[in-house]
């Protein structure tokens, strides 16, 4: 959905680029009482911002099995800043924000597509784990490389 381009005022000139990944339509499901987005229903969003990004970046969840690795989420926080409605479009955006050893953390924010205005914004840790013992191990250089090919740079937490 998108590539980093440098010339974007949301890049940053030594840092990731937020990129649009993914697009959603409102369902009435997703809303409360009150005719808004259930809060809850950002964190799926937010998870499927991730697994876009991954498919943006070449990636998947199947290429890390098939490689003995696999993530796990050990922090997720947004915060919320206005309201959707059912029928409106999100726009799902994402950077990976801090690359460590083990671990990387992904901003997050979701948009309205129809005005730009800001709904919720916040971040998601995962750590990289061995498939078969679930123990840390270090984040594989081909998927460093990928997203920061894909984001136009990339900060490392080291």
């Amino acid at each position: 959905m998108g590539h980093a381009d440098t010339t974007d005022p949301e890049h940053e000139p030594d840092g990731p680029t937020f990129q649009p990944v993914f697009e959603n339509r409102v369902r009435f499901a997703e809303t409360d009482q009150q005719g808004i987005v259930f809060y809850g229903e950002y964190f799926t969003f937010q998870d499927e911002a991730i697994s876009a990004f991954f498919r943006e970046i070449d990636y998947s969840y199947g290429q890390m099995h098939d490689r003995g690795w696999q993530t796990h989420v050990v922090n997720a926080e947004l915060n919320y800043r206005a309201g959707a409605e059912f029928g409106d479009t999100i726009v799902n955006e994402l950077a990976v924000t801090e690359m460590g050893t083990s671990s990387f953390t992904s901003d997050y924010r979701a948009r309205r597509k129809s005005d730009g205005e800001p709904l919720v914004e916040g971040s998601v840790t995962h750590v990289a784990v061995d498939l078969e013992t679930e123990e840390p191990i270090a984040i594989p250089d081909e998927f460093r490389d990928a997203v920061a090919a894909f984001q136009g740079g990339l900060e490392s937490s080291d």
